[in-house]
């Protein structure tokens, strides 16, 4: 870990893709509680986009910062006060977005955020379940209430949240129907959805009232259109728009946004699950972390199947 630093991309300024940069720069100093990982593998999200366009604020720092929160790599090194860990472990998480993220070839990530990878995956599928995993579980089960028996429409089944939100529903026990098109409708299926709606060919909203809990990972006008197929006394939750409280309200649903929580021993669940092969990590990329632009560019494309993943070399 001497020498000149490490390789690492970062944002100073907001804007498109080109203000991405790969550049040398220190290696991060983990604090007290906080382990130093090598980091193998980082996965791209919607959220990296946002927070390089300046549209969502993940930090009152200044500029530059390293984007990226997710990731599995190795433990180098081990705060003071960072128990459970010990160099050479081999890790997962999701970490604050307040700090520095994970495009980089080395990360100080709180201790508590962070779980031991699955063991049955490569790094590059590990690093792309933290973020999407622990969202689809929140958003499910934490808020949504989803249990067994119960219907739950999911949209966009074959990207990176609906992914892994179907898979947990299936484990559950829950009715799925998903929304997708073109080969993701298959993806779905394969998956475990029940149902999945081609959303160029179908409006979702003529069934009418017919989910318990509704996942909108879309916004726009397919969030307006969810309100009216949830069943009086159940839950839409979306991570892509506004809540309208009064319209809920009018419905006798409840609506919900959030803000992600980091939360290892939820990873250390999620791993289990999918050791057991009940989830399966689903990567459509695995591009070079110089090829970061790129990853970025098929991120906002927004038709990507699964998760987008640099490898870090």
């Amino acid at each position: 870990m001497s020498g000149d630093g490490m390789k690492a991309v970062r944002i100073h300024r907001f804007g498109d893709d080109s203000v991405l940069t790969v550049e040398n720069v220190p290696i991060p100093r983990p604090g007290p509680g906080d382990v130093l990982v090598r980091v193998h593998a980082a996965a791209v999200n919607p959220v990296d986009s946002l927070v390089r366009r300046g549209l969502v604020a993940v930090s009152d720092r200044p500029l530059p910062w390293i984007p990226g929160w997710d990731f599995a790599g190795s433990v180098v090194a081990v705060g003071s006060e960072a128990m459970g860990w010990s160099v050479g472990d081999v890790v997962y998480g999701r970490p604050s977005l307040a700090r520095d993220g994970s495009y980089a070839q080395y990360l100080a990530v709180d201790a508590g955020e962070i779980a031991a990878v699955p063991r049955t995956v490569p790094l590059e599928s590990a690093a792309a379940v933290p973020l999407v995993t622990l969202t689809a579980w929140k958003a499910l089960f934490d808020l949504g209430g989803l249990e067994a028996g119960k219907t739950v429409l999911i949209h966009a089944g074959a990207g990176g949240v609906g992914t892994m939100a179907v898979q947990l529903a299936r484990h559950r026990g829950a009715k799925v129907v998903a929304t997708a098109s073109g080969d993701g409708i298959e993806l779905a299926r394969s998956l475990g959805a029940d149902e999945v709606i081609d959303y160029r060919g179908e409006d979702f909203a003529a069934r009418g009232r017919f989910a318990d809990v509704v996942l909108d990972t879309v916004g726009g006008e397919t969030l307006e259109r969810s309100y009216r197929v949830v069943v009086p006394g159940g839950s839409l939750v979306t991570i892509a728009g506004a809540p309208d409280e009064d319209r809920a309200e009018g419905l006798g649903i409840s609506v919900h946004t959030f803000v992600l929580d980091s939360n290892g021993s939820r990873l250390a669940e999620i791993a289990a699950l999918i050791d057991a092969d009940e989830l399966r990590p689903v990567v459509s990329h695995v591009l070079d972390l110089d090829d970061v632009a790129e990853a970025h560019r098929l991120i906002d494309s927004g038709r990507t199947r699964g998760k987008i993943v640099l490898r870090v070399r």
